[in-house]
């Protein structure tokens, strides 16, 4: 006949395990019972699949909360579709220092003063095996910031509520990058090349461009042939009209310092003669002044020899109308 059980026992065993199930789960939980929270919102509007309620919220690596909720939110005049994202934040896993002191306000959100810095949320992969996400944020200044509280002023979201701005991972970048490209032109664009590429190898020009190209270098093989021939020909007339010009140039080079001692001698002369000359200008012009006793004199010598041509060509028209008169004298006048 079998024993029966003991219920005293069984009770304190099932006590005992719950009692030490609580204490892992408040460890494990990091004390979660006692810890004060704040509630954030973040808004994407992208793919959230992989992130469950319970998700990590880091900073900078570090968990600061948890994904606490999630809704969907569907715009009807535009179509957009939201994925608001409810966390907890435990404030005090974020130190905020002044002055080397620490900074606690139990009006202020820890993350608020954060956001006006650049504090944004981005959706990241917490494993590629589970593909899981997890939040993170991070100081990002220079992105600009999608769904602020401005933004969704519309969706009447409580404003007690902090919304901390967003921004796309860098795969929804990528993704609507290519989105916005255009593929049918470009496969157009491509089959065009393709069809140019096509015309340009089957143009028989281009196919008999080989045969020209091998052509061409025959040709300069036999100018190079010729050239080197001619060359070879004119290689002695070379040597001796360098030899030549070798010995012309040592004759100058003998020869240069007498021209240069002749060349000073005449430039000597020269310069002599330009004074000779200038002293010579000099007296013409004094003998060309107004004021000159010789331009005088021959001014006055031109005068008589004036009178005498005309006392010559009185003569002369005195033999042409009365030849007599060298026999006979002059006639008086009317006579």
């Amino acid at each position: 006949m079998s024993k029966p059980a003991n219920t005293l026992a069984i009770g304190a065993f099932v006590v005992g395990a719950a009692l030490i199930l609580f204490s892992a789960l408040f460890y494990l939980s990091g004390n979660v019972f006692n810890r004060d929270t704040g509630t954030v919102l973040m808004v994407f509007d992208g793919s959230v699949k992989g992130l469950k309620i319970g998700a990590p919220i880091a900073f900078k690596g570090v968990q600061i909360g948890e994904v606490a909720d999630f809704d969907v939110i569907v715009d009807l005049d535009t179509f957009d579709v939201l994925t608001p994202v409810e966390a907890r934040i435990y404030p005090e896993r974020i130190v905020r220092m002044s002055d080397g002191k620490r900074v606690k306000s139990a009006d202020d959100h820890p993350t608020g003063s954060l956001i006006d810095r650049g504090l944004r949320a981005q959706l990241q992969l917490q494993s590629l095996l589970t593909g899981l996400l997890y939040v993170e944020l991070d100081f990002h200044p220079n992105r600009p910031a999608r769904f602020t509280a401005e933004d969704l002023a519309r969706y009447e979201i409580p404003s007690d509520v902090l919304v901390v701005p967003t921004i796309p991972t860098d795969l929804e970048r990528i993704s609507r990058s290519l989105q916005e490209i255009d593929f049918a032109a470009l496969a157009e664009s491509a089959e065009n090349t393709l069809n140019g590429l096509n015309q340009l190898i089957n143009n028989p020009k281009l196919q008999a461009l080989p045969e020209h190209i091998s052509a061409t270098l025959a040709a300069i093989e036999q100018l190079s042939s010729r050239l080197d021939s001619e060359l070879e020909a004119i290689s002695p007339d070379l040597n001796a009209l360098v030899a030549d010009a070798s010995g012309t140039m040592k004759t100058l080079n003998n020869e240069m310092p007498e021209l240069s001692t002749n060349a000073k001698q005449s430039l000597a002369q020269l310069t002599q003669a330009l004074s000779a000359a200038e002293t010579t200008l000099a007296n013409i012009d004094y003998l060309t002044s107004e004021d000159s006793a010789t331009l005088y004199e021959i001014t006055r010598a031109a005068k008589e020899l004036a009178a005498a041509g005309r006392a010559l060509q009185s003569l002369a028209e005195t033999l042409e109308t009365q030849p007599e008169s060298l026999l006979k004298g002059k006639s008086p006048l009317g006579n």
